[in-house]
């Protein structure tokens, strides 16, 4: 007669077995929406492969972690295992992994509790992005390991996502393979972790090396997608100290015109990211002129300044039909009216004063349709080529342009309200795209899901 603890396994393993092809289906959709959603947005080739523990693999996790098993509920049991869904993103080199993980930190920006965090494109799918990493193995090494769940119906099915570059994955293999599943190792042998430790570092070495290679061969044709995390960061403080420099200089000069100081960092960064995409600053040798021109730009700033006059217009502004028109029509009947947008646009001249204003705000507009609709969701969107796509698009922007109007709000040309209309965006679009596939008209899918996109929007 077998012990109990058997039997209640072997409820396990059945229950198990009845759900495995969903368990395959919840990895394969989930491995889609990363492909499709989040490795898009990589600077870095990202893939994802996954894999669903087998039934004797289940077993031994049982018996060996001891787990709590209870007669007649197999379902609680299997709910308790985080790791039945395995996940992996895979990246080529160990500096990638941190990377892979802070791209997962800026997307997965939704959070319910403060601990497990979602996308608006799939609410579904939630990563516990509160613990910290890389997390500490028993072996010493360090690893990218996230717990997550797949929300199905009132069900929740775990998953465990790990990022590994190609050499820590090898590692793994080896280690599973040949330590883990070999009962003639002794881990406490000091020889073999010697061993082993000499391994695992010349896999390190292979990896920096392979990696000097790689950048030798493709530096050049490949910069955008693999330029470093250092020269990222040089570009980031680079924009700072500019952002800084503007901000000081209009404080002062505020600070001398109204004899009190006013918040508006946010309009600084927005202007001068502005006029870098507009005079094309994007590589690392152009930080010479980035700030010269920005020194040429402030300098005798203060002679023509004055917040507290009208800013006038000596000619009629031309805009585009629909979102650029109602937008350009806003900027100047608020121009006067409202103090944060006459403070922004009063800085914005100040800084282009070698246009006319009504240019500055010609381009101005232009440019905000080109980055609120510029972002991979809208672009993939377009590609499908969808009969009413040009109609779609153009009435989602035109209820964005009707939400900034009617709101008043400076921060929508700022990072926060450029952010939260490319969220919109990602979570309605790839629901349009599936919908209109199915065969759903666009009045249809728009009415069920209309006010949803406009409560996104609004800040």
């Amino acid at each position: 007669m077998e012990l109990e603890i058997f039997d209640n396994i072997s409820e396990v393993i059945d229950e198990f077995e009845k759900k495995e092809d969903i368990y395959k289906l919840i990895a394969e959709e989930v491995k889609t929406f990363f492909e499709k959603d989040v490795f898009t947005e990589s600077n870095y080739e990202l893939s994802m492969i996954y894999r669903i523990k087998s039934p004797e693999s289940i077993r031994e996790k049982l018996i060996r972690n001891n787990y709590e098993l209870q007669k007649g509920n197999p379902e609680k049991t299997l709910a308790s295992m985080r790791d039945i869904i395995g996940l992996r993103i895979e990246c080529k080199f160990i500096d990638e992994e941190k990377y892979a993980y802070q791209l997962l930190k800026e997307l997965f920006t939704r959070t319910d509790d403060d601990v497990y965090y979602y996308m608006f494109s799939m609410p579904r799918l939630k990563l516990k992005l509160s613990d910290r990493q890389p997390q500490k193995q028993k072996n010493g090494f360090e690893i990218y390991k996230i717990d997550g769940y797949y929300q199905m119906g009132r069900d929740k099915v775990n998953f465990e996502l790990q990022i590994k570059a190609l050499v820590n994955s090898f590692w793994s293999e080896i280690e599973h393979r040949v330590v883990y599943k070999n009962r003639n190792f002794l881990l406490n042998d000091s020889f073999v972790s010697d061993l082993f430790n000499s391994i695992k570092k010349s896999l390190n070495t292979l990896d920096n090396q392979l990696y000097l290679l790689y950048n030798r061969f493709h530096g050049e044709t490949d910069y955008e997608q693999d330029r470093t995390a250092k020269d990222k960061k040089k570009e980031h403080e680079i924009e700072t100290f500019i952002t800084s420099l503007v901000f000081a200089t209009f404080d002062d000069l505020i600070m001398k015109e109204l004899e009190f100081s006013v918040d508006f960092k946010s309009s600084c960064d927005a202007i001068v990211r502005y006029i870098m995409n507009k005079e094309e600053f994007n590589e690392m040798s152009d930080y010479g002129r980035i700030i010269q021109h920005f020194f040429d730009a402030l300098d005798n700033v203060e002679d023509d300044w004055k917040l507290i006059s009208q800013i006038k217009l000596d000619r009629e502004c031309h805009f585009a039909p629909g979102f650029e028109e109602k937008i350009g029509k806003a900027i100047i009947e608020n121009l006067n009216t409202n103090f944060r947008w006459h403070l922004f646009f009063s800085i914005l001249f100040a800084m282009e004063k070698k246009s006319e204003k009504e240019q500055v705000i010609e381009e101005f507009v232009r440019a905000c349709m080109s980055e609120m609709t510029g972002n991979r969701t809208v672009i993939s969107f377009r590609s499908r080529g969808f009969k009413e796509c040009d109609l779609i698009l153009d009435e989602m922007m035109d209820a964005v342009a009707d939400v900034i109007c009617g709101s008043g709000k400076i921060e929508y040309f700022c990072v926060k309200g450029i952010t939260t209309i490319h969220q919109a965006m990602n979570y309605m679009l790839p629901i349009v795209e599936n919908e209109l596939s199915r065969g759903d008209s666009w009045a249809d899918i728009k009415h069920r899901y209309w006010n949803i996109f406009i409560k996104m929007i609004e800040l």
